[in-house]
């Protein structure tokens, strides 16, 4: 008896063993529900900020029609691309002293500009414009230049000298030099004035005596008086520097 009921509990544990398994599988086999794909979200594309562009100013196709116009107002706001021309006039300049002078730029530290109106032509007659700048300041401008060049080297002042018109860029009547700081025995500043009543221009002329006798002269200003004239001391800032500087390579070069 005892045997008949240990198989039936034995065989009761094996069927509930299976039963257990069937279940499980069944499990196994129900089929998994598939999460919702959630959509992802898409970033704006943020175009890159362009820089904003800086106008250049126009070239000019008929330069004596455009300088003929901008210089019949005389006062007006100032346009860049006036400066421009005058800034390559300038350039143009400072080649043609290169080649006359037999001189680079390592022979100097920096050239100094000079500008007074003088009439291109006997019959020419200079043209001026007071041009107001976006600062409020103004600056008197003449069609027709002498433009002077100093260029200061270690040993020997380089100066050049030609007329240049504005109106088409002409250069004509080079004049070109030099001379040791050694060499200078004399050094003369003149102001003056056109007349003393009502002066209309004020100019300042540099004279320069060398030991061999000859003298150098040099246009510093040819300013003309207007109601924007305000000059609050004697020289100019760059008037008062070459003074300086020219004065200084000559005490200099006295004392080696």
């Amino acid at each position: 008896m005892k045997e008949k009921k240990q198989k039936e509990v034995k065989a009761k544990k094996v069927k509930e063993t299976e039963v257990l398994e069937e279940k499980e599988e069944k499990k196994q086999k129900v089929k998994k529900v598939k999460e919702p794909k959630v959509k992802e979200e898409k970033t704006p594309k943020t175009k890159p900020q362009k820089t904003p562009k800086v106008k250049q100013p126009k070239g000019i196709k008929n330069r004596e029609k455009w300088t003929k116009k901008y210089f019949k107002k005389f006062a007006g706001r100032s346009k860049d691309s006036y400066e421009l021309m005058l800034y390559e006039d300038y350039e143009h300049a400072i080649d043609r002293a290169h080649k006359l002078l037999c001189i680079t730029q390592k022979d100097y530290v920096k050239p100094v500009i000079i500008t007074i109106p003088d009439a291109f032509g006997t019959k020419d007659r200079v043209t001026y414009r007071l041009d107001k700048k976006p600062d409020g300041t103004h600056t008197l401008l003449f069609d027709q230049a002498l433009v002077t060049i100093l260029f200061f080297g270690e040993d020997a002042l380089y100066y050049y000298q030609v007329n240049v018109d504005h109106r088409n860029g002409h250069h004509a009547f080079d004049r070109a030099g030099e001379f040791s700081y050694f060499d200078v025995v004399h050094i003369e500043t003149s102001l003056a004035y056109d007349q003393v009543d009502k002066p209309k221009f004020i100019t300042l002329d540099l004279s320069i005596g060398l030991s061999d006798g000859q003298k150098i002269s040099l246009h510093l200003r040819n300013h003309r008086i207007h109601d924007h004239y305000d000059l609050p001391d004697v020289l100019t800032k760059e008037e008062q520097d070459i003074l300086n500087l020219l004065k200084d390579k000559v005490r200099q070069s006295r004392q080696v």
